[in-house]
């Protein structure tokens, strides 16, 4: 591994590292902001305070997730020089234009998984579209299959990347970073995709086959002891899925940095200290 892949991942994992505070606050805030949901999706609307009610909190969930999350940018995008509460600060006036990115990654989302549900017909006409040379050397199968995995790529690997390196960009500098060029600067960087893929499989592949891994019974278990390891593996799934996120929000901003060729930022504080909320 060379010195500038080493020094990449040092400083990412450095920055997160010494960003304690953030991680505890993503721990609680995400946990309380998920807890908050449920209760709203049992709130009545039989009548007009009701109703009231439930747009107005649902407004604030909203709000308040994004802004926790424009926060997060805005704080790696400053390594060592802002505390949780100042990036807090910083980013409130830009969570319109982070609500308007969201937007649009998840209606990104969305087509691609329209295009997902006709895989099979979409896969046919590609085999069919193919040379008349190279058509009898794909089977219908493998273009149905080939068809599935690329389609998975978009969906999960190249939109979410692509999106994430403009959703930093928005959160700092707000509706300019749609049309700023340095939404652009982490995808020219191969090691800013494989922290993505490496993010990926910790963060979301990893808690997803925990939070469904089914215990194998046996004769002395009881219901608690299989609800209390459901709570300690949802935990840890949880844990999990912050921590990548954070790692992930770090390296797409030091990945800006390289691409720029702009020197390292200042070292951050020591991995002992804890950064003041």
């Amino acid at each position: 591994m060379n010195t500038n892949m080493q020094n990449f991942e040092r400083d990412t994992l450095k920055r997160v590292i010494n960003a304690k505070a953030l991680w505890l606050t993503h721990v609680l805030g995400n946990a309380t902001l998920t807890v908050g949901f449920f209760y709203w999706t049992r709130i009545p609307d039989a009548t007009g305070v009701q109703f009231v009610l439930t747009v107005v909190s649902g407004f604030v969930i909203v709000f308040l997730l994004l802004w926790l999350h424009a926060a997060t940018f805005d704080y790696f995008g400053h390594p060592g020089k802002r505390t949780v509460k100042e990036a807090l600060s910083y980013s409130v006036a830009r969570v319109p234009a982070f609500l308007l990115w969201t937007i649009v990654f998840g209606l990104g989302l969305w087509l691609i998984g329209q295009v997902w549900e006709y895989y099979a017909q979409a896969g046919g006409w590609a085999r069919h579209a193919l040379p008349g040379v190279v058509r009898p050397r794909v089977t219908p199968r493998s273009g149905i299959s080939a068809t599935y995995w690329l389609i998975w790529f978009f969906y999960f690997i190249f939109w979410p990347v692509v999106s994430f390196s403009f959703a930093a960009q928005v959160a700092m500098k707000g509706f300019r970073g749609f049309v700023d060029r340095a939404s652009l600067l982490p995808l020219r960087q191969l090691r800013f995709w494989m922290i993505y893929l490496i993010c990926f499989l910790v963060g979301a592949f990893g808690p997803y086959r925990i939070a469904w891994m089914t215990p194998v019974p046996t004769e002395t278990s009881t219901l608690n002891a299989q609800t209390g390891s459901m709570v300690v593996r949802l935990g840890f799934a949880y844990l999990l899925m912050v921590t990548a996120w954070l790692v992930l929000c770090a390296a797409i901003l030091r990945a800006g940095e390289e691409t720029r060729g702009v020197k390292a930022s200042p070292e951050p504080e020591p991995i002992n200290a804890l950064p003041a909320v």
